[in-house]
């Protein structure tokens, strides 16, 4: 038989510059596919429409040269393009993310326009591997109202108050405690007070979670170390300046750092997982990668651990205290200790009104209990490191606040416990000693603390939320075709509002817009005499003030009652006036009712200045606006007010070198301060 070899022949070049051109066509279509596309009409920068990456590349040169994040590059966005609403190009695929500094616009959309505009999956995708089942991740409607029912009472004043109050009061007087001794062994230098901060609000928050058998803290171990220091060790951590013969005042100290609890530090672990995540172009790619870490698979392996421990730890009280109970779960149950116990009653609750099992052990359970630790202490701690910056920064305010409490609690303070001249510096004196020479005096209880008006605390910590931008932006997603400032805004299209923007820390844009190109709704806010704006002069810096006005002026809200005009939270009058859980008519008790639940709807006037707190003074986002706004708000306005009159009662706070003493910012979780020092005189 014969092989016959043949050769193949190679296409004719007829054939291949088709095929090649072709195959270019489809490149070039994909590539122009791809390319960012704009909204006709909103500003954006040229060259970033021109890229696939769109801003990616310019916000990450922002970051690198100047120390900033996402935030200062959109601020700097808008300055540059000199418009209240600009279309920035993150993701790839994506419709461009509209960006708005102009709180009378931000507001008219949160608050009035819930047909146009629902919660956006921005923030539901910066927690999507933590909790998926937590109520973020849900538009608004039936199933959301639903779920938010099942922790909406642990923000009620009768379970703040009652519950939480006294744990947080607790911890807040163990940091109290902790800065003692670190001031003694000090000796008049700074040590940086963020960790501390972040130890006591989770200790704190984990503490009124689940309740007095938790058995894990941060700030004990931390406290213990510190006192157990023998003189050696206290030797190391004073040091010396390099080469003189005394010591550095200005030099801080650094504290040694002891074992983290595991089930803190799983916590921790988890929480700092949302930094890989922000500002990721595909987060939820970035999740799948992230929880595969074998450091963060057993940290959420501890936590989903010892929180269904406690939820089993709940279920047998609540079952042993009813002596099994009967198929309606009637008779008295145990009273409410902890957040769990909260939550186990009110899923029994809503079981019954369904016609249903009660699932203490759901997914949802779990994630909003996780929703709660984890929110509660990383907002709040943040939020105090910018008020320490700020009160350091300011000794005026602080004095004035010191003040203001010694006056709300005379009982507790002294003659000499008076607040010294706060233009001295008293770390360069050569007098100077961080104990002052009385005994101090004894700080305001929880319950003092809750039921006494102190306008001038209430204006710091408005002042403090307005200054921080903890949580820099509000979002809100497009639900139909729409417009915004008279521009097309599809359907699908995420609107971010600033809470740190023009108009908010900087002069705003509001000259520059047309009135008729805003909202009929927004306005009707002009036309009624309810717009809302800061003194361009000095809206950029912390100054409590701006929220006091004389008392014959303003009707009296205290801090306890605070909330943005038209927030429609429907529940919030009610329960500020009725001082106990919600309406739902459930019967259940809170532990500790003897603490004092008054409202204090009397004016909150303060005696000598004739002022009172108007939360409504001008623009404010901290929390957003609306049904959406934020949950917890009420936790962390009750967590401040603790925290700042125990620490401003207790030290001054002295001013710390430049270098120590900066404004930057990181955007991790929050937008956390990137330097947080202290340096305190015992009062």
């Amino acid at each position: 038989m014969d092989f016959i070899t043949s050769h193949a022949h190679p296409p004719p070049v007829g054939f291949i510059l088709p095929v090649l051109a072709l195959a270019f066509f489809f490149l070039y279509l994909l590539y122009r596919l791809a390319l960012p596309k704009p909204i006709p009409g909103i500003p954006y920068n040229a060259s970033s429409a021109s890229r696939l990456l769109g801003d990616v590349p310019s916000m990450s040169s922002h970051i690198a040269h100047t120390g900033g994040t996402f935030i200062t590059y959109i601020q700097s966005s808008m300055r540059t393009l000199n418009a209240p609403l600009i279309q920035v190009f993150i993701r790839p695929f994506s419709s461009p993310l509209l960006i708005l500094s102009d709180y009378r616009e931000a507001h008219d959309l949160l608050i009035h326009r819930t047909k146009d505009f629902d919660r956006s999956h921005t923030l539901g995708d910066l927690v999507q591997g933590l909790a998926p089942d937590h109520h973020i991740h849900l538009k608004t409607g039936a199933k959301w109202t639903t779920q938010r029912r099942l922790v909406q009472d642990l923000m009620t004043p009768s379970f703040l108050h009652n519950v939480a109050g006294p744990e947080i009061h607790r911890k807040a007087s163990m940091l109290v405690e902790l800065w003692r001794e670190k001031s003694r062994i000090a000796e008049g230098r700074p040590w940086a007070a963020g960790e501390d901060v972040n130890y006591m609000a989770l200790d704190a928050v984990t503490g009124f979670a689940f309740g007095e058998g938790f058995g894990h803290s941060a700030i004990e171990p931390a406290l213990e170390m510190v006192k157990n220091l023998d003189a050696e060790a206290v030797r190391k951590v004073r040091g010396t300046a390099a080469g003189r013969g005394k010591k550095n005042l200005d030099e801080p100290v650094e504290f040694p750092v002891g074992e983290m609890d595991e089930a803190l530090k799983a916590t921790l672990d988890l929480t700092e997982t949302v930094g890989d995540v922000q500002g990721n172009p595909v987060p939820w790619l970035t999740w799948m990668y992230v929880m595969r870490k074998p450091r963060i698979k057993r940290a959420r392996k501890i936590k989903e651990e010892y929180i269904m421990k406690e939820l089993m730890e709940g279920v047998r009280k609540k079952l042993d205290s009813e002596g099994g109970g009967d198929a309606a779960g009637r008779g008295k149950g145990p009273k409410i200790k902890s957040a769990v116990d909260q939550m186990i009653a009110k899923e029994k609750i809503l079981a019954e009104k369904d016609g249903r099992a009660p699932d203490y052990f759901s997914r949802v359970m779990i994630d909003e209990l996780f929703g709660f630790v984890f929110a509660g202490h990383e907002t709040t701690s943040t939020t105090i490191a910018w008020c320490l910056k700020h009160l350091t920064s300011n000794p005026y305010a602080q004095s004035r606040l010191r003040s203001a409490l010694h006056r709300a609690f005379p009982s507790s303070s002294s003659s000499s416990n008076s607040s010294p001249d706060p233009t001295t510096n008293l770390s360069s004196s050569p007098s100077f000693h961080p104990h002052s020479p009385h005994h101090p005096s004894t700080p305001p209880t929880i319950s003092q603390l809750t039921s006494t008006p102190i306008p001038y605390l209430d204006a710091v910590i408005e002042e403090a939320l307005r200054c921080a931008g903890t949580a820099p932006v509000v979002d809100r997603q497009a639900i139909r075709d729409t417009t915004l400032l008279g521009h097309f805004v599809p359907k699908g299209t995420v609107v971010t509002c600033l809470v740190t923007g023009p108009g908010m820390m900087s002069p705003g844009f509001e000259d520059g817009i047309a009135e008729p190109v805003r909202s009929p709704t927004s306005r009707a806010t002009l036309k009624e005499g309810r717009a809302r704006s800061w003194d361009p002069v000095d809206v950029g810096t912390f100054k409590p003030e701006r929220w006091l006005t004389a008392a014959a002026a303003t009707a009296t809200t205290t801090a306890s009652a605070r909330r943005n005009d038209d927030d429609d939270d429907d529940d919030y009058n009610d329960e500020k006036k009725k001082g106990r859980a919600a309406a739902d008519g459930d019967g259940i008790e809170i532990e500790n009712e003897n603490v004092n639940e008054n409202e204090n709807e009397n004016e909150n006037e303060n005696e000598n200045e004739n002022e009172t707190f108007d939360p409504t003074a001008g623009p404010q986002l901290a929390f957003g606006l609306g049904t959406r706004g934020c949950y917890g708000r009420r936790l962390v306005y009750l967590e401040m007010r603790i925290f700042l009159a125990l620490v401003v009662w207790s030290f001054e706070l002295l001013p710390v070198p430049e270098g120590l003493s900066g404004y930057g910012s990181v955007l991790v979780t929050t937008n956390e301060p990137k330097q947080c020092f202290v340096r305190v005189r015992e009062m």
